[in-house]
């Protein structure tokens, strides 16, 4: 015998089935995601969403490369390497500053191919430089890999700078002799474009030495001529520690 069931019946039992359809997916797409999340938070140590102290130290090295074994970082954060050249014109062109570190020493020239030239030496501190000359020249300036800044004042006049990291042919060059009995002193400065920059002392032993126009350094064979005699020129160099 059959047993004739009501049309609202019928559909009442398949909107229940399909309900309890729907629930258990839903169910299971909610279990999935809090799976997925649980995943997502647990990252384990050094991979991509934590990195590494390694990674770290290397972002502080910046577009200049990675520091050699015995660079320092400053507090800053950046890094102070041990032996570097730095070369360049301040503010204004009205002169250009070299700055040599090797180690615990500092030695820094500033000149405007003519009248002002000033040297300076001292001890460098965390990448940090403040040093004095003669007649009141002061320099100060922070430096790391591939760059320094600062201020040089020379008779009185304040320079701002802010130069870079170079390496041979470029660099600081000095000449101290003895030229028809009288002591010269002569720096030159040679940029990063090939550009010589350098001034000289012709008696610096006078009680008050004047300074002009250095004569074209021959980088090749690190001589210059003065008033006919050849006078060698020493490379100061941070990286070999020439002329320290």
């Amino acid at each position: 015998m059959k047993i004739a069931i009501a049309t609202p019946v019928i559909t009442l039992i398949v909107g229940a089935a399909l309900a309890a359809s729907f629930l258990f997916t839903d169910m299971q797409v909610t279990s999935v995601k809090k799976g997925d999340l649980a995943a997502a938070t647990a990252v384990a140590p050094g991979s991509a969403a934590q990195p590494t102290a390694a990674a770290s130290t290397g972002a502080s090295a910046g577009a200049g490369g990675s520091p050699s074994a015995s660079a320092s970082a400053s507090a800053s954060g950046f890094v102070i390497p041990p032996h570097a050249n730095y070369v360049g014109q301040v503010q204004g062109d009205l002169g250009s500053v070299a700055i040599v570190v090797h180690d615990t020493f500092a030695v820094a020239y500033f000149c405007n191919g003519s009248t002002q030239e000033a040297w300076f030496k001292g001890t460098p501190h965390d990448g940090n430089l403040s040093m004095t000359g003669k007649g009141n020249a002061t320099l100060t300036a922070s430096y790391a890999l591939g760059h320094a800044r600062g201020t040089v004042v020379v008779d009185g006049i304040s320079h701002v700078f802010s130069i870079i990291a170079v390496h041979k042919p470029s660099g600081l060059f000095q000449s101290i002799a003895v030229v028809r009995g009288a002591t010269i002193k002569a720096g030159w400065i040679v940029l990063a474009n090939g550009t010589q920059v350098g001034s000289m002392e012709p008696n610096e032993l006078a009680a008050n030495p004047t300074s002009q126009a250095a004569p074209k350094l021959d980088v090749s064979s690190l001589t210059a001529q003065y008033e006919g005699t050849t006078i060698a020129v020493t490379p100061i160099d941070g990286e070999t520690g020439s002329g320290f």
